[in-house]
């Protein structure tokens, strides 16, 4: 006969039910950290694509108010990537060096011909160091130039502000250059340019990737 304990309900009931109320009790463990997961990875994800769409519109625009690509920087930069050469910053498949237009402090065009609407020009670098992409600006010695030349930020000054920080965790920048016959070309013969940015982070031992490319065509000078 069957020991019952005061609710009726004996030992090995008892233990069936613990059981039973465990197993479940681990299934809904196991759905809830997946889907925890699952959530945190999507999160993740957006995460890298929302920020490698801002900072590659941050380049659209600066593109689109350049009248070119230079195969290397016209001022001389205190800080090149190779030391002893200040015109060392070059267009590449993973740089950009843009010749863009000189605004004085009240935000007009100054231009180096006016009768023809030629601009004069700075540059705007863009490159990858340490899996950041950043922005230098190596601003033309033109009187009233609202642009200052940047500066790495260990060196960053009031007279020479930090590098822009476009975005971080960055795996890949590329950049193809394209001339009015959409036929890849060098960087100085390009009417548009193609740009390419992939980021990524891990979490939970998965590597995500998110990847935003877009085209754009520099403005006429």
């Amino acid at each position: 006969m069957k020991k019952l304990n005061s609710l009726g309900v004996s030992l090995v009931e008892l233990l069936i039910t613990i059981t039973v109320v465990s197993i479940m009790a681990i299934v809904i463990m196991n759905f809830m950290v997946n889907w925890l997961q699952q959530y945190a990875i999507t999160e993740t994800r957006s995460a890298l694509l929302t920020d490698a769409q801002t900072a590659v519109d941050r380049m659209v625009d600066a593109v689109r108010l350049s009248s070119s690509a230079d195969d290397d920087n016209r001022w001389p930069d205190t800080n090149p990537p190779i030391a002893g050469n200040q015109f060392s910053w070059t267009s590449t498949s993973s740089r950009l060096v843009l010749a863009s237009a000189v605004e004085n402090t009240s935000n007009q065009i100054v231009f180096s011909d006016p009768a023809n609407y030629t601009s004069q020009k700075n540059n705007l670098i863009f490159f990858v160091n340490n899996n950041t992409l950043y922005q230098r600006a190596i601003a033309a010695p033109v009187q009233n130039n609202k642009l200052k030349t940047s500066c790495p930020a260990n060196s960053a000054s009031a007279s020479c502000p930090a590098d822009l920080r476009l975005a971080q965790n960055v795996s890949n920048f590329s950049v193809k250059y394209y001339d009015g016959n959409n036929v890849e070309v060098a960087p100085t013969d390009s009417r548009s340019i193609e740009i390419s940015l992939t980021l990524q982070k891990r979490r939970f031992s998965q590597l995500i990737q998110s990847v935003y490319k877009t085209r754009m065509v520099y403005r006429n000078d």
